[in-house]
């Protein structure tokens, strides 16, 4: 093969690569995977991981979730959690009768907008979408719990209430991203 040839055939590829990459979706190209690839999503442009110390400075309580993406000013986020809490598939009903219990006691404000199960790429889960009061602001939740390994694997959408127009939209599409294998 001459020079030229090569030339050639590495511009031709060039091309391919690029067209590959821009036609390719995004949930190929930014996915996060967690629990052995089993648990991904795709987080909206612009989100980030959080470290392990801002975490712990946004959740100070014993139950952070392990995982957190956000925006720059974290003001809007995905909060992954992998509880030990036992739940099935099948006792999903129950956890959302005790949550619809449970979450107005400890949430000061809760005003419910949601409350259902839907399904999300073919897997059940629990949806709880509501606005409360915290410390400086207030804030819009979306909070979806599914049974994975036995035990319950949440996704909060996160967001102050003031930011929550701008980011309605990518939140929705992260969370239609959304992939269980069990």
């Amino acid at each position: 093969m001459s020079f030229d040839e090569a030339m050639s055939m590495t511009k031709q590829l060039s091309r391919v690569a690029i067209l590959i990459l821009i036609f390719l979706p995004a949930s190929a190209q930014d996915r996060v995977s967690m629990a052995d690839g089993r648990v991904s999503f795709v987080p909206p442009d612009g989100f980030r991981a959080m470290t392990e110390a801002e975490i712990k400075l946004k959740y100070p309580r014993s139950n952070a979730p392990q995982y957190v993406y956000s925006n720059e000013p974290m003001n809007v986020s995905i909060a992954i959690t992998f509880s030990p809490q036992a739940v099935t598939l099948e006792g999903l009903p129950q956890l959302k009768a005790a949550m619809e219990q449970a979450l107005p006691r400890l949430v000061p404000g809760l005003n419910w907008l949601t409350r259902e199960i839907v399904e999300i790429n073919g897997r059940p889960w629990v949806h709880f979408e509501m606005t409360s009061f915290a410390v400086d602001t207030d804030i819009h939740n979306e909070m979806y719990m599914t049974a994975f390994d036995g035990k319950m694997l949440g996704f909060n959408f996160n967001s102050t209430v003031a930011q929550y127009d701008r980011y309605k939209d990518a939140l929705k599409r992260s969370r239609d991203t959304i992939r269980v294998v069990n």
